[in-house]
């Protein structure tokens, strides 16, 4: 203990400080887990058992509700005489019929019809046949000793059914009725939803080493010695229910009514047997379970509450401790933060740091530098989206001065036919939405191909391919984008259902260029120019004269006639040229290869 008693007073102060405050933390912790627990375990049972009561209950309601309405349907003559006559004429196709009938009427799962002797006659699901004996099926065979109505909870082809048997008098016993409604899936669900419980229905059986479905409705999971009958959980964590060293009669095997808990899938949640009084061969119960992670997450929250509280006293003893030395670090360690937020990319992140010292300087200097930072980034945004990312770098590459240089590329125009008439129909805005929308997809399929937006004017696109990003077969994309844009514009007109489609003319030709930045020192833009540019122009306002879509040059048909179909338009003297120029178009509906 000799560094204890060389230890300063302020250090010593500290530690006794820090170290009662962490044992009353975590007495406090230890006490508050003790005792929520056993409140939450205790209220969770109860839900529990409540649960279990309301399904009694439910049980009873619906076997009252079957057995008035089968009192009901025995009481009916029309259903008296059909029996009577089905069975003296034996026509039991009939009393199928009317079984199915009675049985969508009064909304049950199952309806049988029997003769006074317990001889299945009709069944309105189709699945039993007619002639079997039910006469020791229960409560079939109980209403046969009693002569009275009978309630039981049975299994039917792997399902649970909730059944009543009742005589049908004309006046003796001249049959039975049998309704049944399921106690299925959606019968759990919904008190899942009524309750916040989840319930399975389980039972023990045979063993059995392998999942199985019954040919009726309802799946039966089947697991070593034990069924899942139904059950409120999804399929997909049915198999969670029973995880390796706990089949089925192990948890049968818990006393009922008494509590345990069961991992599902990570999450523990506390569960109850509850008793189901049925007619069956082995005992079946109602398996509660409710979350007992989520019903702790209050409690977890005041533990982190708490333990909060607690580390906050333990940070203000370690601030009074460091004195100082807190006083200069904690402005550098905000520095140090401001850097790696930037370093993220994080170019709105400012300094809080209010000082007038050095390092508050050192603080508003870093502040403005990101600014700067952050208002060049904003310049670089916007002009994305002002010209095309592949010009941009060219003006980043090469610098922003005036000139340009010679190369081969390919213009495309492309304009909306009728477009002011279009414009005298439609108010401002809806034509704005029309343009907006039609050249967003016209300039996706231009991009997909490479091509380069060089211009929108007004209606109209003028398009680049092989400037300024050099492409060998910027003829034969030019053209892919021409045919794309025409199967695109379908469409659109398919999506947009005008009356009166667009229509457009495309016109693409192909030779020397000059590509570089055009206008003044202060202001300038990147284009294309030479006569390759104003041949495609023309050549897009002959689309309407020739009555096609997509004209081509000369030039441009030497360069693709190997990958597409194309016909000659003859030769024609475009304006402002002397010497004529061949046309060309392409059959575009015929299909065409990927250029890409």
């Amino acid at each position: 203990m000799k560094w204890w008693a060389r230890s300063r007073l302020r250090t010593k102060i500290f530690l006794a400080f820090s170290f009662l405050i962490l044992v009353s933390l975590l007495v406090t912790l230890w006490f508050t887990q003790l005792v929520v627990s056993a409140q939450v375990q205790d209220t969770l049972r109860r839900e529990l058992l409540t649960t279990g009561q309301v399904f009694q209950e439910l049980v009873q309601e619906r076997a009252a509700r079957l057995l008035t309405n089968s009192i009901l349907l025995t009481s009916d003559y029309a259903l008296k005489q059909v029996v009577h006559l089905s069975v003296e004429n034996q026509d039991l196709q009939t009393l199928t019929s009317a079984a199915l009938n009675y049985q969508q009427r009064i909304g049950v799962d199952l309806l049988w019809i029997t003769d006074e002797t317990g001889m299945l006659l009709a069944d309105s699901l189709g699945k039993q046949n007619s002639g079997k004996m039910l006469a020791t099926f229960s409560p079939v065979s109980q209403a046969l000793s009693s002569g009275e109505a009978s309630a039981a909870v049975v299994e039917i082809d792997g399902a649970l059914f909730q059944l009543v048997a009742v005589p049908v008098l004309g006046p003796d016993v001249i049959g039975f009725l049998v309704l049944g409604q399921g106690i299925d899936d959606p019968l759990a669900q919904q008190l899942e939803k009524d309750t916040g419980s989840h319930i399975s229905f389980l039972g023990v059986d045979d063993p059995l080493s392998q999942q199985v479905q019954k040919d009726t409705s309802t799946s039966v999971s089947v697991f070593s010695q034990g069924r899942l009958f139904a059950s409120s959980w999804p399929q997909t964590a049915r198999g969670a229910l029973f995880p390796a060293g706990m089949g089925v009669p192990e948890i049968l095997q818990r006393p009922a009514r008494e509590t345990f808990l069961i991992s599902i899938a990570g999450e523990r949640f506390l569960s109850i047997l509850v008793p189901i009084n049925s007619q069956l061969p082995f005992p079946l119960y109602a398996l509660v379970q409710r979350s007992y992670d989520e019903a702790l997450a209050p409690f977890y929250a005041l533990h982190r509450r708490i333990a909060g509280i607690g580390g906050g006293a333990l940070v203000i003893a370690l601030f009074i401790g460091i004195g100082l030395a807190g006083g200069i670090t904690s402005p550098v360690r905000t520095l140090v933060n401001g850097m790696q937020e930037v370093l993220k990319g994080n170019l709105g992140y400012r300094l809080g740091v209010n000082r007038e010292d050095e390092i508050g300087f050192l603080a508003h200097s870093f502040n403005e530098m990101i600014g700067g930072l952050e208002e060049r980034e904003k310049i670089r945004d916007m002009m994305r989206k002002v010209v095309s990312p592949q010009i941009a770098r060219e003006m980043l590459q090469r610098g922003v001065t005036l000139g340009g240089e010679e190369r081969e590329a390919s213009v495309l125009f492309a304009d909306i036919r009728g477009f002011t008439s279009i414009s005298e129909t439609l108010p401002p805005s809806e034509l704005l939405h029309l343009l907006n929308a039609y050249l967003g997809r016209m300039s996706r399929v231009i991009e997909e191909e490479k091509g380069v937006i060089d211009k929108y004017i007004g209606d109209e696109v003028m398009a680049l391919f092989g400037a300024p990003l050099l492409l060998e077969d910027h003829a034969i994309r030019a053209v892919a984008a021409g045919i794309g844009m025409l199967r695109e514009l379908n469409r659109f007109n398919a999506a947009e259902g005008r009356a009166l489609p667009l229509r457009i003319g495309i016109g693409i030709a192909t030779g020397a260029v000059i590509a570089g930045n055009v206008g003044s020192p202060e202001r300038l833009n990147y284009t294309v120019l030479g006569d390759t540019v104003n041949v495609a122009s023309r050549l897009q306002g002959l689309t309407k004269e020739y009555g096609v879509p997509l004209i081509l040059s000369g030039a441009t048909y030497d360069r693709v006639a190997t990958v597409f179909p194309c016909r000659s338009l003859g030769n024609v003297a475009v304006r402002g040229r002397q010497q004529e120029t061949a046309l060309y178009t392409v059959e575009w509906d015929r299909g065409f290869p990927n250029s890409s």
